[in-house]
């Protein structure tokens, strides 16, 4: 009498197990070796228990032998089942479950939390395993190998994640080693200010100033480069390097960078310098960077054919403490240009003053003209 009212409790209690163990195989999956199945006959207490799939895909249960339910669903193996019966039972109601996947061991190694051996259950796939053994963004999940036997297949699971390619997610075999490298990507970057293409950059490890410059295409000719920062978590004052120096490739100024690093170009403060005399276009121009005298010459259109006499050139510099101060320098462009190292740099306020081979103005005429541009320094 024990033996019966205690089955009559528990059973009811196996019974809701099996049917809740079921709704794993809910979406048509095929019961494989190794399962646990559990099968109720109504009525008939001897055949309603649990019982394992063997290796050949078979359950063995009282009376009729083995059936082999296999590669079946749970609703498919229900029939096969029922149809073994009616060989010892009047119209048997047969109601197969799934209660429990058959379990096998991989190996999963790399960039893991717990990495070694672990158990999955049959039919698995390749992220199953990987979430089981805690991947995380420094996974490398567009470069999976899966070692079996002696094939090694590679994995793109980074589509398979996007949508793009869901064969990539193959399923497990029994003795299977996963191998999943760390990802070059360690973050981003943000570039902004006077760049071609400001915005979120990806960086690999070891990525440089310069190489992040070159993905965003450049420095604009309106970028300050001479007060290019780095912001940098946990450092309180933004980072300064030497442009030239970086972009020539000298490691110790090409500085490497760190996730969540802002790189910012400012834009260069407007400054001006005035070319007059015998140019093609004499005038006011902007000074965005550094520009040599023949540069600055050049932009004005050049000399006059036969009228501007680039031996008789002149930087007139103006103080920057009082404008009605200067400084002239005569300059014979032709030996400048013979011998490039005698160059001079043009600065904000330069005045560049052409002669003509017979001057119309004097020099004294062309200072007295020039008092009034202070301006020029706003």
């Amino acid at each position: 009498m024990f033996f019966v009212s205690h089955f009559r409790v528990m059973f009811p209690a196996v019974l809701l197990l099996m049917l809740l163990s079921s709704m794993c195989l809910g979406d048509g999956s095929k019961l494989v070796p190794g399962d646990m199945v559990g099968v109720t006959v109504d009525g008939e207490k001897e055949f309603t228990k649990p019982y394992q799939i063997n290796k050949d895909g078979c359950i063995s249960m009282p009376m009729v032998g083995t059936v082999k339910i296999a590669e079946m669903t749970a609703s498919d193996a229900s029939v096969a089942v029922r149809k073994a019966l009616t060989r010892v039972l009047v119209d048997p109601q047969v109601t197969v479950v799934f209660i429990d996947r058959a379990k096998m061991r991989i190996f999963v190694v790399g960039q893991v939390k717990n990495s070694g051996l672990m158990e999955v259950g049959a039919g698995d796939k390749v992220l199953q395993a990987l979430a089981q053994a805690g991947y995380d963004d420094t996974a490398d999940l567009s470069h999976i190998n899966v070692r079996r036997g002696d094939q090694t297949l590679a994995l793109d699971l980074a589509k398979y994640v996007q949508g793009q390619d869901l064969s990539s997610n193959i399923e497990l075999q029994s003795g299977d080693t996963v191998v999943v490298p760390r990802s070059d990507m360690m973050g981003t970057v943000v570039v902004s200010g006077q760049v071609s293409k400001p915005g979120i950059v990806p960086i690999k490890r070891g990525m440089t100033f310069r190489e992040v410059i070159g993905l965003v295409g450049g420095v604009l000719p309106e970028g300050d480069t001479d007060k290019i920062t780095i912001r940098r978590d946990g450092v309180a004052e933004p980072l300064k390097l030497d442009y030239k120096q970086a972009m020539a490739g000298d490691k110790a100024a090409d500085l490497p960078l760190q996730p969540a690093d802002t790189i910012n170009v400012p834009e260069l403060e407007t400054s001006f310098f005035t070319v007059i005399g015998s140019v093609n276009r004499p005038g006011q121009y902007p000074l965005r960077k550094e520009l040599s005298l023949s540069e600055a010459i050049g932009l004005a259109g050049g000399p006059i054919p036969n009228i501007g006499d680039i031996r008789k050139v002149q930087l007139i510099r103006l103080s920057t403490e009082d404008p009605k101060l200067s400084t002239t320098t005569r300059i014979d462009l032709t030996k400048v240009m013979k011998n490039p190292s005698e160059e001079y740099t043009v600065k904000r306020g330069d005045v560049i003053y052409i002669a003509e081979h017979s001057p119309k103005m004097t020099l004294f005429q062309a200072v007295t003209s020039l008092l009034p541009l202070a301006w020029v320094f706003r």
